[in-house]
């Protein structure tokens, strides 16, 4: 028994030489489990004490629990083939605790929830991108630039938009009545917005449907000059037929002549006003030398149009090939429209010469920057073209009082051209004289009298018509 003392006592002293930081608890407990490890039972106790080979337990490692209240968190361990003990600090058990748990299941339910909404929401713009996408891309529904619609062979190389229904809606929103800007014999106009930016003007059929449509304006698209409003494209979707041309945002060339009671206004000077006539007389020229000729049959003064520059251009030329017997009888009759040539009552044949005499009423609201037929009038039948045809060759009253001295002159030749356009059509001139006419009458002028390039007159750009 002494022997196994001095034994321990000096793997006791062994041990705090090698491992000097260690507590006296922790010593004690290794020579307290070491000591009850050698001792084992009797039998050993007996064995070692009288140095008898004794049999060796199987070489499995054993554990023992130490009972000092002192010791805590070691874990003894045998090693089976010397039998030194080891001590071996055991690890705090990781504690669970109830309140951190609640706080991680609120979190994430939290961030679930987030995490479902941010999926329903890009679900929904998904479907909503796809939605418009296929709405875009139908026949009848897209908003995406139309293709453009090749012209026949033979024909003008020019390109003409198809557009559809709903681009023309979405472009005058829904055809508001904000949009409407005139009407005419084909229908209503509006101004439209396209989705590339540019802005149009949109005429939409008011009567019946015009058969072979398309044909008919493939015909008109070919016709193109500087001094005619341009045919952009069309629109045609089963039961509405839809003309795009250009937007011109002076308007028409009666908003800078008279007021809404039909008397002037004298916002254009004489330059302004041959401008115009030149302009218009070139573009109708250009039309009667087509093959065949295209005579317009509805030329006044509210088409002809005129553009930021106050450049005259011609619309609703061609028209007449898209109108029917509904929009003629719409219309107004020869003995009520100025305009037409009254030799019409006779027949109903339209030609070159009857354009030329819409031409002449055209130059005599011009130069008088009067309504042919203002409300002034006490009779309805003594219109302005009445009046200058019984005038005897006095001019001097019809001439705008608007206008100055240095222009009357300029102004009298110009209304005795539209004298010669009013009478009979065997003696009015082509159109093509009346562009020299006027051309001389414009060199004259601009040698008498110098301007500058200013705006002059007070023309403001963008008519009370388009706004």
């Amino acid at each position: 028994m002494r022997l196994v003392c001095w034994q321990q006592l000096t793997l006791l002293i062994v041990i705090q030489l090698l491992y000097p930081n260690k507590s006296s608890h922790t010593l004690y407990a290794e020579a307290l489990f070491t000591f009850k490890i050698t001792l084992g039972s009797p039998q050993q106790i007996s064995c070692t004490v009288a140095k008898y080979p004794c049999q060796r337990q199987s070489a499995r490692p054993h554990f023992h629990e130490l009972k000092d209240p002192g010791i805590t968190g070691l874990e003894a361990k045998i090693d089976g083939r010397n039998e030194v003990p080891t001590l071996t600090p055991l690890q705090e058990a990781q504690v669970k605790r109830p309140g951190g748990t609640r706080v991680a299941a609120i979190v994430g339910g939290v961030v679930a929830a987030l995490l479902v909404i941010v999926i329903v929401v890009i679900v929904y713009a998904c479907l909503m991108r796809v939605k418009r996408f296929i709405r875009q891309t139908s026949d009848t529904a897209s908003s995406f630039p139309s293709p453009a619609v090749e012209l026949g062979i033979g024909s003008t190389s020019q390109d003409i938009r198809r557009f559809t229904i709903m681009e023309l809606e979405h472009a005058t929103r829904n055809f508001s009545e904000s949009n409407l800007v005139g009407e005419g014999r084909f229908g209503l106009v509006y101004k439209g917005l396209l989705q590339d930016g540019s802005i149009v003007a949109i005429k939409r059929r008011r009567y019946a449907l015009t058969h072979s449509f398309i044909s008919k304006v493939m015909q008109i698209a070919n016709i193109h000059h500087i001094h005619l409003v341009k045919l952009i494209g069309y629109c045609e979707d089963g039961y509405q037929q839809l003309l795009v041309h250009e937007y011109l945002p002076n308007g028409h060339v009666g908003n800078h002549l008279y007021d809404n009671e039909g008397l002037p206004i004298g916002r254009l000077d004489m330059k302004r006003r041959l401008s115009a006539a030149l302009g218009a007389s070139k573009g109708m020229e250009h039309l009667h030398s087509l093959v065949p000729p295209l005579v317009h049959t509805n030329l006044r003064t509210s088409n002809v149009l005129v553009d930021e520059s106050f450049t005259a251009k011609v619309s609703d030329y061609g028209l007449c090939k898209l109108l029917t017997n509904s929009d003629h009888n719409a219309g107004s009759s020869s003995n009520t429209d100025c305009f037409h040539d009254p030799e019409l009552n006779q027949s109903k044949d339209f030609s070159k010469k009857s354009d030329v005499y819409s031409f002449g009423v055209f130059l005599l609201e011009l130069i008088s920057g009067r309504e042919v037929h203002n409300r002034s009038l006490l009779n309805s039948q003594e219109n302005l073209v009445f009046q200058v045809k019984n005038s005897h060759g006095s001019l001097e009253d019809f001439v705008d009082t608007t206008l100055g001295g240095h222009e009357k002159q300029a102004a009298k030749k110009i209304l005795k051209l539209a004298i010669m356009c009013l009478n009979k059509s065997i003696t009015r001139p082509s159109m093509g004289q009346i562009v020299r006419e006027l051309e001389l009458i414009q060199r004259e002028f601009s040698a008498l009298h110098s301007y500058s390039s200013e705006e002059i007159g007070g023309v403001t750009l963008g008519s009370d018509l388009f706004k």
